[in-house]
């Protein structure tokens, strides 16, 4: 190293991570506090698992889960799940692992892997030397309301920002000019990267942001780079400018349309571009507030990463609202970086009360505990977690009971006594169908029929090769070209614009009997003397089986069944979820 950033070291104590230390017991030494952090954010989102209300997105890795471990295959039904694959392929693990499937083994690899991103954060800060900002900010990330629900959801949301962060925790560090390994360094960022991408399409503007960083942070280097090799730099800029031209002159329509394409779950937020201000000033509207100063008093500390939070936080969420698909889950990879904000600010207000440190702890305390009583995102953990652990620590048998799941769990043993002797199965809810009660045949969904190439009814739906139907005409032809079926609906999608339509249960409350249903169900029954009409579409197999074909319930050599009716799962993701429909 030489003298001058020697003198930049000494000045400016978190210009860089610190060294492990010598041999394995400085290794130790070094990365026992992350671990124990680790650990204890895996002990109290293992606890609290059942905290949160099942989503009914977390039945596609849970069943094709299970698929995986049975056949190697994503198979739900006649169709197949290929979204993400690698985050399947961890679930079913977990379920093998623990010789159960259910939406607590399911969300296992979710709470580790939170758990392991709170570690990180708190690694990140503290071998910059930002010890006490690790505390803070691995604390406002690991409590926070969202993280709390990423957790606790069957879903890749937390591979994809573990892997985020990891990857922008690899670069920075193979930036730092007293980096050694960069090439170990960067190839972890690349490999963490490519994670990512494939189990998230937005790791794209993750990438974008992690790139603008980099450019600005090293600015020097590359403006002296430029000014040694301008012969062979200018020639290479060049080649890639004109690259980039051709990208854009041959792909930029399709990539912009696939960037504001919006599915109908999510039309209502496309041309919102204040969406993730509203979101944040909901639920944290003091950390929003008072965010730039955070990043100005903790720029004082380290620039370098000051920056890099700013652009991670503020330039990935304002791409973010320019983008069709809007939820606050998409952008969660973006949180952690708003919290290490707040970590280096914290840090600088204790370094600036080395002098006076009563007088250091008695401010950073204050407004530590101004951040968890002023926003909503902590209240709203304590009133979810507190009591929960009141309970486990009463009943520990409470850490394996199921997932809530609304009414399915009380009402499957009903439903699948009704179902068990009905020919056809329509439904507008077919992932809980097919979990609580073992299969259903047609599938009423306006926001899932919006999601296929060919949105016309009677099309099929890819994942699970079940026929879709939207219309009062579709729903009329069923009723005419079966001599007998049950409709099973649930109350969350009877009626509801995005599911069984007002139009489409007017018809059915009108061409069928209703039939006296579980508390939270609406079911209709009818039966003629013979068809009607030839049915537009075609029978699948499972059409001419009079008996429901449990999916989860069953047995197989390498399983046994879970926890009585808890086999997978409700349709809202805890706080701030706006609207029903795909995660």
């Amino acid at each position: 190293m030489t003298g001058r950033s020697e003198a930049l070291t000494i000045e400016n104590p978190i210009a860089g991570p610190l060294p492990f230390g010598r041999g394995a017991a400085g290794r130790v030494k070094a990365t026992a506090p992350a671990i124990l952090v680790g650990l204890s954010a895996c002990l109290l989102y293992a606890l609290t698992i059942q905290t949160r209300e099942a989503h009914v997105d977390e039945y596609y890795h849970l069943i094709a889960g299970r698929s995986w471990i049975e056949n190697g295959s994503f198979a739900i039904l006649e169709g197949s799940y290929q979204r993400a694959r690698l985050f399947t392929i961890i679930t079913a693990w977990s379920m093998d692992l623990f010789n159960r499937a259910d939406l607590v083994t399911a969300r296992i690899p979710s709470v580790i892997l939170t758990a392991a991103t709170v570690a990180v954060i708190f690694a990140w800060l503290r071998q910059a030397g930002a010890r006490w900002g690790a505390m803070v900010g691995g604390a406002l990330f690991g409590l926070a309301g969202y993280t709390l629900d990423i957790a606790h959801f069957a879903r890749f949301y937390a591979l994809h920002t573990a892997m985020i962060v990891c990857a922008v925790a690899a670069l920075f560090i193979a930036t730092r000019p007293q980096a050694t390994s960069r090439p170990a360094w960067l190839a972890a960022a690349a490999l963490c990267l490519a994670i990512a991408a494939h189990v998230q399409p937005v790791t794209a503007i993750a990438l974008v942001g992690a790139g603008t960083w980099l450019l600005c942070d090293q600015r020097a280097p590359m403006m002296h780079l430029f000014a040694r090799e301008g012969r062979i730099a200018l020639p290479a800029l060049l080649l890639i400018g004109l690259a980039g031209a051709a990208f854009i002159g041959l792909f930029g329509a399709q990539a912009w349309s696939q960037f504001r394409h919006v599915e109908r779950w999510a039309a209502a937020s496309q041309d919102e571009p204040l969406y993730y201000v509203r979101e944040y000033f909901t639920q944290a509207p003091l950390m929003l507030l008072l965010w730039p100063v955070a990043v100005l008093t903790g720029w004082r500390r380290n620039p370098s990463l000051a920056a890099l939070c700013v652009i991670m936080t503020g330039l990935c969420l304002l791409l973010h609202s320019f983008a069709g698909m809007k939820a606050w889950r998409y952008a969660f990879y973006s949180f952690p970086f708003l919290c290490m904000s707040y970590g280096l600010a914290f840090d600088a207000i204790l370094a600036r009360g080395a002098t006076t440190p009563p007088k250091a702890w008695a401010i950073a305390a204050a407004l530590f505990a101004l951040l968890l009583i002023g926003n909503p995102l902590y209240r709203y953990s304590a009133k979810l977690v507190l009591p929960h652990l009141a309970r486990v620590a009463k009943n520990p048998a409470l850490v394996a009971a199921p997932v809530p799941d609304g009414g399915w769990n009380q009402a499957s043993g009903a439903l699948h006594r009704l179902a068990a002797n009905e020919p056809l199965l329509v439904t507008g809810d077919d992932l809980r169908m097919l979990a609580h009660v073992g299969r259903f045949d047609i599938y009423i969904s306006h926001s899932r029929l919006g999601e296929l190439d060919s949105p016309r009814d009677f099309s099929r739906d890819f994942r699970t090769g079940r026929p879709l139907v939207d219309s009062s005409a579709g729903m009329s032809a069923i009723i005419d070209c079966n001599d007998r079926g049950l409709v099973i609906v649930s109350d969350s999608q009877w009626g509801n614009e995005m599911g069984v339509s007002p139009q489409v249960a007017q018809l059915i409350a009108r061409r069928t009997a209703a039939v006296r249903a579980p508390r939270g169900f609406h079911l209709f029954r009818w039966q003629h003397k013979a068809p009607r009409r030839t049915c537009p579409y075609a029978r699948h197999a499972a059409s001419k089986t009079p008996g429901p074909r449990p999916v989860l319930a069953s047995t197989s050599p390498r399983w046994q069944p879970g926890l009585p009716h808890q086999s997978c799962p409700s349709a809202t993701l805890g706080i701030a979820a706006r609207s029903a429909g795909a995660a």
